[in-house]
């Protein structure tokens, strides 16, 4: 009799520890600082106002996130950025297709995290776009910093870095940049999560600014033996240069390889 509760009761638990183990993962990709290696890939597909007429641009970017053990008490997290973009301009330019400036993160944060979250390290933006409306034609550096409170249901951060030119083309504009990114993230269980944020730039040299708030809903979910997140949502421009954006969607997806150890 007591084996027979003890199987019902296993076999009644296994879903939730499913669960668990779907949000415990949704939590972790809300959280830049986990300790889990990852390649998001994500997409954005901007409408916007270039020159006499409406068209649009698309960029797609490969963010391998790769976390190291420094000791007992730090962990190091590299996050790489390579975009791929192609813009559409009205007028007798055409559409371009081509490699952006790829930018490395380097974030040092405790191995044993509390609901309270931090990072801090360097930036690097490389000159490597293909084309000068993809990139800045510097090498530019800087610090960039993460705060985030953390609980079974919210994640609640605030990311920021700041870049300045260091070396690259002497016709191009120096670099002399600020970007401050709130976001908010709900975890709603089932691996299903609702963010929004307010990516907020600041061009020192321009005296210019871009305002572009996002929402969206993404999913952890199995295709075959790979983990994965899957997202789609939409964006528009609170502010932003009157040639820029106005509105975008956006999607992506998140390949995930936990750690077993490490955090």
């Amino acid at each position: 009799m007591n084996r027979t509760i003890f199987l019902l009761a296993l076999v009644s638990a296994t879903p939730v520890l499913a669960e668990d183990d779907v949000d415990e993962l949704a939590r972790k990709v809300s959280n830049p600082a986990s300790f889990m290696v990852s390649v998001p890939v994500h997409s954005d597909f901007d409408i916007g106002r270039w020159g006499d007429g409406k068209t649009y641009s698309a960029t797609l970017d490969i963010e391998p996130v790769i976390p190291f053990a420094l000791t007992d008490d730090w962990n190091m997290i590299s996050h790489t950025d390579i975009p791929i973009a192609y813009s559409d301009p009205v007028g007798s330019a055409g559409g371009r297709l081509g490699i952006g400036d790829i930018s490395q993160n380097l974030s040092f944060t405790p191995a044993r995290h509390r609901p309270l979250v931090w990072a801090f390290g360097p930036e690097f933006s490389l000159p490597t776009a293909t084309d000068d409306r993809f990139g800045t034609g510097k090498l530019s550096i800087g610090p960039s910093g993460l705060l985030l409170l953390q609980t079974k249901s919210m994640s609640v951060g605030l990311s920021a870095d700041h870049l300045w030119s260091v070396a690259g083309s002497g016709s191009r504009t120096r670099v002399n940049t600020t970007e401050i990114q709130p976001f908010l993230a709900w975890h709603i269980g089932q691996g299903r999560t609702i963010s929004t944020n307010i990516d907020f730039s600041y061009d020192w040299v321009a005296h210019d600014y871009t305002l572009p708030i996002s929402l969206s809903f993404s999913k952890i979910m199995k295709f075959g033996e790979q983990t994965v997140s899957v997202s789609f949502g939409a964006k528009y421009w609170l502010e932003g240069p009157k040639d820029g954006p106005q509105w975008g969607l956006k999607a992506g997806l998140v390949f995930l390889f936990p750690q077993k150890s490490g955090s």
